[in-house]
């Protein structure tokens, strides 16, 4: 299990899923707003503003919907190239760790199990500087990747804000 919870390469499926989906409704949305201007062009009078006022609205909540959806896509795909990175990070210091001696255990750089070593205040002293250099190491990796997970939750949450605003608007 890696020491950075997430899936860098579901991360990246999603995104692209989520980057082919908007292209999808991209290409309908200037499909529709051909369509609909065609029509509108075709059709004047009083009896026909308020159905052209709904599907210029339509027409609109579509092209917002396309470019939200391909907002949030590059936003996941940042967040999986970032996190790759930092699962290699962490797996690095897992591994100069091991080097040295140490483990990683609870998201803390120990001693261990089992290692027996000769009373020598010198390689302890090495030992401890090393754990405390790798700690820091990892603290960071840590640190980074809650920032970065807390920012891209916070853009989705923003996201679904925006697209539940298109959506009402369609419905007023």
């Amino acid at each position: 299990m890696s020491l950075v919870p997430g899936d860098p390469a579901s991360l990246s499926s999603c995104a692209a899923s989520t980057a082919a989906t908007a292209e999808r409704v991209a290409a309908t949305a200037a499909a529709l707003e051909a369509s609909w201007s065609a029509l509108a062009q075709d059709w004047p009078g009083r009896a026909s503003v308020e159905p052209r006022r709904r599907g210029d609205a339509v027409v609109a909540a579509s092209s917002s919907t396309a470019d939200e959806l391909g907002s949030v896509a590059r936003a996941l795909q940042d967040q999986a190239t970032d996190l790759a990175g930092l699962v290699a990070r962490a797996r690095t210091v897992e591994e100069r760790a091991a080097a040295a001696g140490l483990e990683v255990r609870d998201d803390r750089v120990v001693p261990a199990y089992g290692r027996v070593t000769t009373a020598d205040a010198a390689a302890e002293s090495a030992r401890a500087a090393t754990a405390a250099t790798l700690q820091a190491e990892l603290d960071l990796v840590l640190s980074q990747h809650r920032r970065r997970r807390d920012f891209l939750l916070g853009m989705l949450r923003a996201s679904t804000g925006r697209l539940a605003e298109v959506s009402a608007g369609l419905r007023a």
